[in-house]
């Protein structure tokens, strides 16, 4: 993948992002499309979606394809 990729995060994901106090968390509640920024590590990708810098499991990031 490469970065600026459009990316399908599915309903019921988990992602999360440091912060100053600590860790913030949250569920995607409903389908979300995201843009692919980095990998973090062999399990995780940094996405931009739901207007932050979340990571995310890599299991759990599909690229969207290009429409014909």
């Amino acid at each position: 993948m490469q970065q600026g990729d459009l990316v399908h995060i599915p309903q019921g994901t988990e992602l999360w992002c440091e912060t100053e106090n600590g860790m913030r968390m949250r569920f995607a509640e409903k389908p979300i499309a995201g843009v692919y920024l980095s990998t973090r590590s062999q399990y995780i990708y940094r996405v931009y979606a739901a207007n932050g810098k979340w990571n995310v499991k890599r299991r759990d990031v599909y690229p969207m394809e290009a429409a014909c």
